[in-house]
């Protein structure tokens, strides 16, 4: 698919430094499209945007933005003003391990400016700018702790919640338009942040064997864009939700969920 002429020229990946941002980058340098690439880690970025130049002959702009800072959107809206922008993809995420109260305020207040407040803003603003011109599209990243949730983790599972839920709702109220939304809900990936906490022996081996990579993630993304709204990665993840869903109850699965982090307390 020739991205640039159905989207537009320009596309922004927020969170594009590693892993599945870079694989969001890449996608639609691939497709024609020039990238934005929005990270906090500056020179990594830059590295990136000169491979993507070199591979795929597009133009690239990096914009340094932490997230977590509540100025962090409107970076990246100035950075992006006057571009035709055909497409947006919220890639970033923050976690905390803990229970709530042992949580300090001021990381909860990060992971919400990370996994709603900044990801609402910039929704918002590229869903008027696609919507006014009728053409764009969107892809976010949800995570299968947003089904599940995530006792031990709770406030990464209820970001991810919102941002599945909110993405689902917009995914739909497109459909009979010409811009395309849809959310993909991740599984376990081989990012590189998986990579620096895997488990050795036998379990970090059991990790690998049913990992995706971000790669495959982001092709099935683009395969079922315009078609489906609300996706689920790999045909195992897609079994997992099946069974939790019709053979075991609410309860179950949060427990189950927080089985893997109870030995964090």
């Amino acid at each position: 698919m020739n991205l640039r002429e159905k989207y537009g020229e320009w596309g922004v990946i927020l969170g594009a430094t590693e892993g599945v941002g870079k694989a969001f980058c890449e996608k639609i340098a691939e497709g024609g499209m020039s990238v934005v690439m929005v990270g906090r880690r500056e020179e990594k970025l830059h590295e990136l945007a000169k491979e993507i130049e070199a591979t795929y002959g597009v133009q690239t702009k990096v914009v340094r933005a932490d997230f977590s800072q509540p100025d962090a959107a409107e970076t990246v809206f100035a950075a992006t003003e006057g571009l035709d922008m055909g497409f947006m993809s919220y890639v970033a995420c923050l976690h905390s391990f803990g229970k709530i109260q042992d949580t300090p305020w001021e990381k909860h207040e990060a992971m919400i400016n990370v996994n709603v407040a900044t990801f609402l803003k910039c929704f918002h603003h590229y869903m008027q700018i696609f919507a006014a011109q009728d053409r764009g599209a969107v892809i976010n990243v949800s995570s299968m702790t947003g089904i599940s949730s995530s006792p031990w983790n709770g406030q990464y599972g209820a970001g991810k919640a919102f941002i599945l839920k909110m993405t689902e709702a917009v995914a739909c109220e497109c459909e009979k338009t010409g811009v395309d939304v849809e959310v993909i809900t991740l599984g376990t990936t081989l990012t590189p942040s998986l990579l620096r906490n895997l488990p050795g022996g036998p379990q970090g081996e059991a990790v690998m064997k049913i990992a995706l990579t971000p790669e495959e993630c982001v092709d099935e993304a683009f395969e079922k864009l315009g078609k489906e709204l609300s996706v689920i990665a790999g045909e195992r993840n897609k079994k997992s939700v099946h069974d939790w869903k019709t053979n075991h109850t609410e309860d179950e699965y949060i427990r189950y969920m927080g089985s893997f982090y109870a030995d964090k307390d």
